[in-house]
């Protein structure tokens, strides 16, 4: 890969970390925001300064595997079959990303709560088929389904019971609104410090791919661990605006005891999934799962179900979409090239 591809690349990596920051910015601080826990400014630095660390600690991991962070995106049969023709892999990659920036923006003013890791292996699965790469269908399949139907029914389901918990204890004046506000701020700085150490490694694995196909030291990736969780935490901190609105008005109205059960929920869900599983679950599709859940708990009246059913037509519909997308980019970097 010629250098002009591979600084390209990479700030299209920082880019994506940057809008990943601001997309999913709400995952951690919309409940907080919302049921007033936390002043947005508050919430906002908060959830920056962790998704900062957990960056940093996440990109730190990767050094351990990145190899696993490869195979988790599909991008290592991508690499294999332009292996020889480094500077295509590039343009492909590049493909790539612009794809899923494209469709992150999109659900970003849309008000969609989407997933950056399921919008990338999209992007990838359709950048793959155009070079006739060979694509593992049942692993990938796997990757896609799993998080995407059962990651949300769990969510739902534990959301319900630690709502449904709150709920009792509240009757018996054990847990009062100082207690909820104090665990809810815990709960939210769980949720962004887990989004830091898992989705730094979209950007992280795609400049170690491009540091690889120029002929460097694999290790040198390294060195854009600080400037993409710098990225990361900049994003967040801008703020979702959108988003939260969304997640915290739209398709519930909030209370301090349902925002708690629902990032609770999702810190849990996240944690056993990511480091126990080691599936790519989506911080935006269990939170967002979580707040269904949470309203469940209260009675199905509490949810606004249009918004429910454009939510999840919207997470169904991004593999695709990023998927076409990027197949379309990758002919024209085929023609070009």
């Amino acid at each position: 890969m010629d250098s002009g591809s591979l600084v390209a690349l990479v700030v299209l990596a920082v880019a994506l970390a940057y809008v990943n920051g601001f997309h999913d910015a709400s995952n951690a601080v919309s409940t907080a925001i919302t049921t007033r826990t936390l002043r947005e400014s508050t919430a906002l630095g908060v959830a920056a300064t962790l998704n900062l660390l957990g960056g940093l600690l996440g990109a730190g991991l990767m050094a351990l595997g990145a190899g696993w962070s490869a195979d988790l995106l599909q991008l290592t049969p991508l690499a294999r079959t332009l292996a020889d023709a480094p500077d295509m892999l590039g343009l492909v990659l590049c493909a790539v990303v612009l794809s899923t920036l494209a469709w992150s923006i999109l659900t970003w003013w849309m008000g969609m709560p989407t997933s950056t890791w399921h919008t990338i292996l999209g992007a990838v699965l359709g950048a793959s088929w155009v070079v006739g790469a060979s694509i593992p269908w049942d692993a990938t399949m796997q990757l896609i389904m799993l998080p995407l139907l059962i990651g949300p029914l769990v969510a739902v389901a534990l959301s319900f019971l630690l709502m449904r918990g709150l709920l009792a204890l509240g009757r018996t004046e054990m847990l009062r609104a100082g207690h909820l506000r104090f665990a809810q701020t815990i709960s939210a700085g769980a949720v962004a410090a887990g989004h830091g150490i898992h989705d730094i490694r979209i950007p992280m694995t795609l400049v170690a791919m491009a540091v690889w196909a120029g002929g460097l030291d694999p290790q040198a990736a390294l060195s854009a661990a600080v400037p993409l969780s710098l990225a990361l935490a900049a994003g967040t901190l801008m703020g979702g605006h959108r988003i939260i609105r969304t997640l915290g008005r739209r398709l519930s109205d909030l209370s301090t005891a349902q925002g708690l059960a629902a990032e609770s929920s999702t810190a849990i869900v996240l944690g056993v999934g990511v480091l126990g599983l080691n599936i790519p679950m989506s911080t935006s599709h269990t939170l967002a799962s979580s707040v269904v859940g949470v309203g469940l708990g209260l009675g199905p009246r509490h949810l606004r179900w249009p918004v429910v059913a454009r939510i999840v037509a919207v997470w169904l519909a991004t593999p695709v979409a990023s998927a076409a997308a990027a197949a379309a980019l990758t002919v024209l970097a085929l023609r070009l090239g």
